[in-house]
């Protein structure tokens, strides 16, 4: 499932009530791409939008009941054609009492669409709260189905059940409820998913076999974390349906990806996709006693007799740390155990690489040191920028747009990369009040994990159209006048 945005997002986070004149829209807009093969091949969307039922105002319905009324449209454009919309009313649940609203709903829709790219247009509007203006958000989307193995996106699942009838939530003759936000809390202890592999019978012939690989990795470094790996071997069909539930109890903090894998005879990978998600566990912890079994004497960091070393070195693993590693990593700097910081280092870079770990840490260093040359503010190292995590992280760019010296824009960067992972063609914008500082900010990307925020052209030309202009933060800032070129480049790189 593709993470579009978020809306003023409260998720996670109990609900003040407020009073109804003052409450803005909170919403979060996802979607997935599916195909339906044969002879009426036909692909699709399914989009999801979930709104939190407090962030709205309600009205009082013919039954003595209460509803929040929200006007949809959303448009599906190649340049200026729409080839496919949606244009309708949607209510809420009904409640008798508006005092102590709380919780979520979610709207799901299906668009036809071709194989080709789209910009995808929302626009959302509360029907009782007209002194808010529209909520609009536009994306860039993909619908790519090849006649080779291919996958569907993968959706997390609130429940799923054989359908007893037919339904907008039935796939496949099972009714599906996708999960209204990808954020797996303490006590949600499973992960149950959705998918559709396409034309493994047209690629393995009609006894084909393959295997089918379903696991979950750390998002920062694509770690396969070994006990949440599952193996099937799999016939070849036209479409295969996947749905499981893996159990992730004991799956610490962070951010991952659950992961599905076709794979042929020959262990080649024939075909791929993930599902981003995130998870709270505070009840797990880095096993300290794992940790001390570690001789010093043997390891390359125990060579390392530098506590303020350590602790640097350590702090500059970051950018690449799964979010429970940073988090023991945050805590054991802190202290003076020289020998524990030692024996987390090692067991830090040979998770990355078994056989080489000092290899591993040397390479890391080598482009440490390249951010801080590059990327140092006038407050931070460079390796500590935002500039400097991305490139950590990601390595460096495709191609990059230094804009220091448009009118009317703070300085700006955009840069593209053509493959992260298996996405493409993500962008990540930065910019800085100041240059002399050199101290750029992300203030978007449209990778999945990052920071999301389809008003990023508002923040860059807030210089002039803040100031000057009869300026409205719920507005998109989208200038054409002479010499403002930001979203130019940002649509168009080059």
């Amino acid at each position: 499932m593709k993470k579009l945005m978020f809306i003023c997002l409260t998720a996670l986070m109990a609900f003040s009530a407020k009073a109804q004149s003052a409450k803005t829209l909170n919403s979060y807009i996802s979607y997935a791409t599916f195909n339906v093969t044969g002879e009426n091949a036909s692909p699709y969307i399914e989009t999801y939008i979930t709104f939190e039922r407090g962030s709205l105002i309600y009205a009082k319905n013919a039954d003595g009941q209460y509803n929040a009324t929200i006007n949809i449209t959303m448009l599906f454009k190649q340049g200026e054609s729409i080839k496919n919309y949606g244009k309708y009313t949607l209510n809420s649940p009904a409640v008798t009492d508006t005092t102590a609203i709380s919780g979520y709903f979610m709207d799901m829709q299906r668009y036809q669409l071709a194989n080709g790219t789209y910009t995808l247009e929302v626009t959302l509007e509360d029907e009782n709260n007209k002194t808010q203006n529209p909520l609009r958000i536009e994306d860039q989307i993909v619908v790519d189905f090849p006649e080779k193995i291919c996958f569907s996106s993968i959706i997390g699942l609130e429940s799923f059940a054989k359908a007893e009838t037919e339904s907008s939530c039935t796939k496949s003759g099972f009714d599906v409820v996708p999960m209204m936000i990808p954020y797996y809390p303490e006590t949600a202890n499973k992960l149950s998913y959705y998918c559709e592999i396409y034309n493994t019978k047209k690629q393995l012939g009609a006894e084909g076999k393959y295997l089918l690989n379903t696991y979950i990795c750390a998002f920062e470094n694509g770690t396969k974390l070994s006990n949440f790996f599952i193996t099937k071997r799999m016939n070849a069909k036209d479409t295969e349906v996947v749905l499981g539930t893996m159990d992730i109890s004991s799956l610490p903090s962070g951010n991952y990806y659950l992961v599905l894998e076709a794979r042929d005879r020959n262990n080649d990978i024939i075909g791929l996709n993930r599902f981003f998600f995130q998870r709270s566990n505070p009840n797990y912890h880095v096993d300290p006693q794992a940790l001390q079994a570690i001789d010093t004497d043997f390891i390359f960091s125990g060579k390392i007799n530098s506590i303020d070393s350590l602790r640097k070195y350590i702090v500059s693993c970051y950018p690449v740390s799964t979010q429970v590693e940073r988090e023991y990593a945050e805590e054991l700097i802190k202290t003076d155990d020289i020998k524990t910081m030692q024996q987390y280092f090692y067991t830090f870079w040979s998770s990355r690489n078994t056989i080489e770990p000092e290899k591993a840490w040397l390479q890391y260093l080598a482009q440490v040191r390249r951010c801080d040359l590059s990327f140092k503010s006038v407050n931070s190292p460079g390796s500590r920028t935002d500039r400097g995590v991305i490139f950590l992280k990601y390595g460096a760019p495709d191609r990059i747009v230094q804009e220091y010296n448009e009118p009317g824009a703070y300085p700006y960067e955009i840069w593209h990369y053509y493959v992260l992972g298996t996405q493409r063609n993500k962008k990540f914008v930065f910019m800085t009040k100041d240059l002399a500082t050199n101290d750029f900010q992300l203030i978007h990307s449209d990778a999945v994990g990052e920071v999301s925020n389809f008003r990023w052209t508002n923040e860059i030309y807030f210089r002039t159209y803040g100031t000057y202009y009869d300026y409205n933060v719920d507005d998109v800032v989208n200038p054409n006048s002479y010499g403002d070129r930001a979203k130019d480049y940002y649509d168009n790189p080059r």
